[in-house]
């Protein structure tokens, strides 16, 4: 994205939770904040395996959040 990059990434709200022997699921949420000052914010849902001594995500899925909840403060 080049010049497009958000300048700052800060990941919150951390919850993990134990799905088997060396595998969790974890769910965090994202916020970036732009240049112009511009802020989005993202779900992670991931899955976490550990690899020897450490743990490495398998699987990520990205969940933009595009209205607010209940559609707040739309027309």
């Amino acid at each position: 994205m080049g010049a497009g990059n958000p300048v700052a990434h800060h990941v919150t709200n951390v919850f993990v939770e134990e799905i088997g022997d060396d595998r969790v699921h974890a769910r965090s949420k994202g916020l970036g904040v732009m240049a112009d000052g511009a802020c989005g914010s993202v779900t992670y849902e991931d899955t976490v395996i550990r690899v020897g001594a450490q743990w490495r995500i398998s699987h990520r899925t990205v969940l933009a959040r595009k209205l607010p909840l209940n559609g707040l403060g739309q027309g």
